[in-house]
Formats: structure tokens, C-alpha cells, sequence
């Protein structure tokens, strides 16, 4: 993880209703013609994310990380042909689970997909109102339809951290767009929410946001003209000269970052542009990968397209 990712791990949170809405409506990419199946189901040059346990009676565990494991598998849909990638998870599962656990896990893999792709069907909900309505809607839209395909108990188990999530940020957004409130009592409102909060969600959040206030100077600082010593000493005054000399650094790296991936999202579209099959394909996306990126950094290709 960025240093400033992890920096607004709570904020990120704040804006996950969004987040989960947008990615339900989008589900899959198109799917590209059929493909020869290789052995490993990773992205080449990755370290997979997420995991596959299993119970001592070889019962397959279900959580989260489960979901971040299929995720990760499913990062390379438009390079490469869905059932290829089905098919290389399945041995992928054979490999880290008993007999039991892997049919289990297959089957679930197998509905996950077919979920995704329901969803990339499904017509989004009309923009009418309120933003918080709209993503209200389309997660209520996003989660019925997931019932189709997972049990409460199952989507509890495996979505339940992402639910929550996306619940209390819109019940912030709620509050902050609420205009029958002035600004004592959406102070108010939204105090009690945060109090509601466990005590490590609401530390992270009160971090976030401190940062989040000093991000919101820096930027006006540039906008009025300031030099990047300026915006080093209001750091400095409000933190302290260490703490400042760490964000620098953030800066220079989050530029670095984003000039990467400018380059990559350039020579990816290249690369699937140019004549050759999908295994040609796949191995040239591998190597862009493994010359721009570390194997961690891979991981978060998917927010940039793959």
C-alpha cells in the first residue's frame, strides 16, 4: 500500500457506498475469445491477493478474503477469455484446498461470476435526486440481485465488512446533504454517527481526516501560487518538520505513481491494440507489468484497468 493510501484508509471508507455501487453496475469486462488454459491462475509476475482456507473437516471458510482472492483472479477479464480464467482458478483451487473444500469453492467462484455479469447487465437506476439517493438506490438494486445467487448467511460472511461500509457512508452523506439541517446539527448528526463508531474506526477516521484538513491547505496554497516551501512550512507549523519532510515524500512519490501510471495505461492499450492472439497478448501485458511494477504494486493495476 502508498503511504497516502494508507494514510486515508478512512476516508476511502467514507466514499465506499460510491465505490460499491460503481463497481456492482459495472461487473465484468467483455469477455475475449477463448484462449489455451496455462497453469497458474495469476496474473503474471503477481502475488495473489486474498485467500482459500479450509476447516479441519475440509469445509471451505467463508470471508472476505475469499472474495479478494476471486477479485484478483478476475483482474485479467478483457485481456484474457472468462472461461480461461474460470478454468485456471479451478486448478489454481484444486491446488490450495481438499476435494470438498475446492468443489465448494468452485461453485461459489462460479456464482460470484455469474453475479458480476448479472450486474453488468442490469440497467443502473435513474439519476433522480440526491446523490446519496441515487447510490441508495443502486445498492439496494445491487444487493437484491445478489441475493439471487448467495444465501444471507453467505453474504454476510463474505460481504458483511463491505456492507457496513457502504451503509454508514451513506448515512453520512444523508447528513451532509440533508437541507433541512443547518450547520449545528449536521455537526451534531453526524457526531452521533461517528460515535457510533468502533473505537478503532473512529481513530483512523479522526487521522484521516487531519490529514485530509492539511491536503485541503496544501492545495490552496498551490492554487494561490505558493511554492512547495510554503506548503512545507504550514506542514511544518501544524505537525512538526519531520512529519512534513514524510509528506513531501508522499508527494514526490504519488508523482512518480501517477507518471507510471500514465505509461502503463499508454502502452497497455498498445499492447492489446497490436496484431496477435490472447496468449500473445497476455504474455506482452505480463512483461509492460513486471518492467513498470513491483509484484505489490501489481495488485492495484485493477484501478487503473487491469
Amino acid at each position: 500500500m502508498r503511504p497516502r493510501q494508507a494514510t486515508l484508509t478512512w476516508v476511502a471508507g467514507v466514499v465506499g457506498a460510491a465505490a460499491l455501487v460503481a463497481v456492482g453496475v459495472r461487473g465484468l469486462p467483455a469477455a475475449t475469445s477463448p484462449a489455451p488454459v496455462a497453469r497458474e491462475a495469476a496474473p503474471a509476475g503477481t502475488t495473489p491477493d486474498g485467500a482459500a482456507r479450509a476447516s479441519a473437516d475440509d469445509a471451505l471458510v467463508l470471508d472476505p478474503s475469499l472474495i479478494r482472492l476471486f477479485d484478483y483472479w478476475l483482474t485479467t477479464v478483457g485481456e484474457r477469455p472468462l472461461a480461461a480464467i474460470t478454468a485456471q482458478a479451478g486448478h489454481d483451487l484444486d491446488g490450495r484446498l481438499g476435494p470438498h473444500a475446492a468443489r465448494q469453492a468452485k461453485d461459489l467462484f462460479a456464482r460470484y461470476v455469474q453475479f458480476k455479469e448479472a450486474l453488468k447487465a442490469q440497467h443502473p437506476a435513474q439519476p433522480v435526486g440526491r446523490s446519496v439517493d441515487i447510490l441508495r438506490e443502486g445498492l439496494r438494486r445491487m444487493l437484491a440481485l445478489r441475493a439471487s445467487y448467495f444465501s444471507e448467511a453467505e453474504s454476510q460472511a463474505l460481504f458483511g465488512p463491505q456492507d457496513a461500509d457502504a451503509s454508514a457512508a451513506l448515512a453520512r452523506m444523508a447528513v451532509e446533504q440533508d437541507p433541512a439541517l443547518d450547520a449545528a446539527q449536521r455537526r451534531q448528526r453526524l457526531a452521533e454517527l461517528d460515535a457510533r463508531l468502533p473505537a478503532e474506526a473512529r481513530a483512523a477516521r479522526e487521522a484521516s481526516l487531519s490529514v485530509v484538513h492539511l491536503e485541503d491547505a496544501a492545495q490552496r496554497i498551490r492554487a494561490d501560487g505558493g511554492s512547495e516551501d510554503d506548503v512545507y512550512r504550514m506542514r511544518a507549523a501544524a505537525t512538526s518538520p519531520e512529519a512534513a519532510n514524510r509528506l513531501a515524500e508522499v508527494d514526490r512519490q504519488e508523482a512518480a505513481w501517477k507518471a507510471r501510471i500514465a505509461t502503463y495505461q499508454a502502452q497497455r492499450s498498445e499492447v492489446l491494440a497490436a496484431p496477435g492472439d490472447e496468449a500473445a497478448h497476455a504474455a506482452a501485458m505480463g512483461e509492460l507489468r513486471n518492467r513498470l511494477f513491483t509484484a505489490d504494486e501489481q495488485r492495484r493495476l485493477a484501478a487503473y484497468g487491469g
